[in-house]
């Protein structure tokens, strides 16, 4: 793994973690032991897609390869491209600076021919002015002309001047240039004179100069601009022929060395495919095979440059994985195993908790001391899986141990035999019996002071345990096993406590039959007591509290419970309804809101009784209808208070008006005091139920959880146990990537 990550650091990025602040390395430090690689197949078994991956035979050794080095062959195609690129740039610019100065100069020697014109044509106009005014005769007229065309002449005077100053005085373009400036210069000054004479009305001395001197400069003139407009026209065709030969050039060696770029970076590409991309499918299609499961998938090793030292490290790491992988799965078979195994006990002790509840409402609810006994064994045997249970109780003399109870047919035969052990150190009840401490036999034939039973001879494991009330001994739970080590901890303690209540219960049992028969023929607030003791659920406590109800002179009951927000009834579910000669207008399981319920919240959370329903002021008109149409004479409203807090209510409803009498009331009291308190335990059990049975179903996600190694399965097995245990339409689950 260390050699695969080094390779791939060194093929992409130049750069190495810093070592942690403060820590220095240690390069002597002592490190575990690699795993052994695991042994590979000699056959080679090549991968579709790439050759030379797969499940090959002996390594090419890196000494035996070519060796080459990616990275400087990436930079030294990368300087061939950059080269290729550079003297192609130097060509075109040259190029272009050639472009670029031939067309300068063919803006300069038009230039110099337009100026040279200029001076011509304004020279010619002048003369023409200085005609005209002649033949005028009128001074201001020829002092206007003419001055506007001395100012045209001096600008062309300007521009002769501006395109001769880059040519060399050598040059004969210049020598023409400065001609014809001379002439127009010479031409200018002649003017200054002629406006003088103008100004003085020497007209026939103006017409002679005109004559003589006209011709002489407009001769003149001419002949330099001809001379110089044949020099610049040379010049400029000279100029135009550079001007296209570096265009040629420039079109030349762009495409040429285009044509030179592409072929280099075409050769570029092909071969660092060739070096990369090649190496890089086969990595990646031997590291796609390994993804999928195949750890036995490996690549050949043909060259000893970056790419074969990642293959190597990709070789070390798959076998690496593949001695991990067949050590995780038997660390997972550990673990499951180890798993199970607490799944198992935790049942076991789900199991004996529920069974030591359902023993303890059994014999709670049992005053006849024989139904007790025969009730006690059998949930003790049936519910912890025993082979055999009985319950030992001590005479009178307490010297003898007498077997007042066991299960099945060797039970009922012992108790025919009048089956009792002496309380010494002879057999494992009578020690319990002497010594008050529980005895265990994880293995019977190994205890010297078990008494071996000839009716039980499957037993391989045996528990005794005191039943005591007190400092007072009672008698001896004892319990068999066709198992061997069949009782832990766990069961001791369980079997423990299951003793000490069947002891109280026992005790109570004696003391109360007699009493218990007497009130049960006498007192129905006794028998509402009793029944209302043995209620479990929500619902046997409404029936409990109609049965109790339908003993008076009621002809009819609700039970009703709040469902309340900050101590503020919001809603009324009805858990019990009963009329003895009609059916009731509001069934069990409806829910009301309470704008819906008949009667106000602040009538319903107190002891109210009406004697005539149907004429009392306080219940609401429309109230006082419904209960005429139900034929309801009197009523009752009995609250149920657990301390301070409603958490429900009983209406006990009769068809005559008039008074009810004092044994009933004195029952709805009792109701009053004691439902509340019983429908409080009976919703906790439910709870209590309720969050046993999502723990089973949790184990139960759990093992099947364990028992697969694929996500998939795993999350959609999640999903279902889940959804059927929370009554779920549907659900889905999210990853989160890291």
């Amino acid at each position: 793994m260390e050699s695969f990550k080094r390779s791939l650091e060194e093929l992409f990025s130049d750069f190495t973690p810093p070592a942690p602040e403060g820590v220095s390395p240690a390069p002597e430090e002592e490190r575990p032991p690699a795993p052994t690689p695991a042994p590979r197949p000699p056959a080679e078994v090549m991968l579709s897609g790439g050759e030379g991956v797969g499940r090959i035979g002996p390594e090419v050794p890196l000494m035996g390869a070519h060796v080459r080095n990616i990275r400087a062959q990436l930079l030294g195609n990368a300087l061939i491209v950059l080269t290729v690129i550079l003297w192609t740039a130097f060509l075109i610019g040259s190029a272009m600076v050639r472009v670029n100065r031939a067309l300068v100069q063919v803006g300069e020697e038009t230039q110099r021919a337009n100026a040279a014109l200029l001076a011509s044509r304004v020279a010619s106009d002048l003369f023409t002015a200085i005609g005209q005014g002649t033949l005028a005769e009128d001074p201001q007229l020829f002092v206007e002309s003419v001055a506007t065309a001395r100012e045209r002449l001096k600008e062309a005077q300007d521009r002769l001047l501006a395109s001769a100053a880059p040519l060399p005085s050598q040059d004969p373009l210049w020598a023409e240039l400065a001609r014809l400036r001379a002439s127009v210069a010479q031409v200018d000054n002649w003017t200054t004179y002629l406006i003088e004479q103008a100004k003085s009305n020497r007209w026939a001395h103006l017409r002679e100069l005109q004559v003589h001197l006209v011709a002489y400069y407009q001769d003149e003139i001419a002949e330099a601009a001809a001379q110089t407009e044949r020099l610049t026209g040379e010049r400029l065709a000279r100029a135009n022929e550079e001007a296209a030969a570096a265009r040629e050039m420039l079109r030349n060696v762009s495409i040429a060395w285009g044509i030179v770029l592409f072929l280099v970076v075409l050769g570029v590409n092909a071969a660092l495919f060739r070096s990369i991309a090649d190496p890089l499918e086969r990595l990646t299609g031997a590291t796609a095979q390994l993804a999928a499961g195949r750890l036995e998938t490996r690549v050949a090793i043909g060259r000893a440059d970056e790419f074969g030292r990642l293959a190597q490290a990709f070789n070390e790491m798959a076998d690496r994985l593949q001695t991990l992988y067949n050590e995780l799965e038997d660390r997972v078979q550990e673990r499951t195993r180890a798993l199970q195994e607490a799944n198992y006990a935790l049942q076991r002790r789900a199991i004996q908790l529920e069974a030591s509840a359902e023993v303890s409402r059994a014999i709670t609810s049992i005053f006849n001391i024989d139904e007790l006994l025969r009730q006690a064994v059998n949930l003790i045997r049936d519910r912890f899986g025993f082979y055999h249970a009985g319950i030992f109780l001590i005479d009178e003399t307490g010297e003898w141990a007498v077997l007042r109870e066991a299960t099945g047919e060797a039970g009922a035969q012992m108790k025919a035999q009048g089956h009792r052990l002496r309380v010494a150190e002879t057999s494992m009840v009578g020690w319990t019996a002497l010594h008050r401490k529980p005895r265990i036999a994880l293995d019977v034939g190994k205890d010297a002071v078990r008494f071996a039973n000839p009716l039980l001879p499957h037993t391989r494991s045996e528990m005794t345990l005191p039943l005591m009330v007190g400092d007072r001994l009672l008698g001896v739970l004892n319990v068999q096993s066709a198992e061997e080590a069949a009782f832990d901890e766990d069961d001791i303690r369980a079997l423990q406590s299951m003793a000490d209540q069947l002891a109280i219960a026992i005790e109570n049992a004696r003391r109360l039959s007699e009493e218990a028969m007497l009130l049960e023929a006498t007192s129905p607030v006794y028998r509402f007591s009793r029944r209302l003791s043995t209620a479990t659920t929500a619902k046997d406590v409404a029936d409990v509290i109609i049965e109790a109800i339908s003993e008076t002179e009621a002809d009819g009951c609700f039970v009703v419970e709040f469902e309340s927000s900050d101590g503020v009834p919001e809603a009324l579910d009805i858990l019990g309804a009963w009329r003895r000669e009609r059916t009731p207008a509001f069934r069990a399981g409806m829910r009301l809101r309470t704008a819906e319920a008949p009667l106000p919240v602040t009538v319903l959370q107190r002891l109210w009784i009406s004697e005539n329903a149907q004429q009392d002021a306080e219940v609401p008109p429309p109230t006082r209808e419904l209960f005429r149409a139900t034929n309801v004479g009197a009523l009752v409203n009995i609250p149920l208070r657990v301390g301070e807090r409603v958490v429900g209510e009983v209406l006990v409803v009769r068809s005559s008006p008039g008074p009810f009498s004092p044994a009933a009331l004195r029952l709805y009291e009792v109701i009053s005091d004691q439902a509340a308190v019983a429908l409080e335990r009976a919703r906790l059990l439910e709870n209590m139920r309720q969050r046993a049975e999502q723990e089973e179903a949790l184990r139960s996600i759990a093992d099947q959880i364990t028992a697969t190694f694929d996500l998939r399965t795993a999350l959609q097995t999640t999903l279902q146990q889940l959804g059927r245990v929370l009554d779920a339409r549907g659900g889905y689950a999210e990853l989160g990537v890291r």
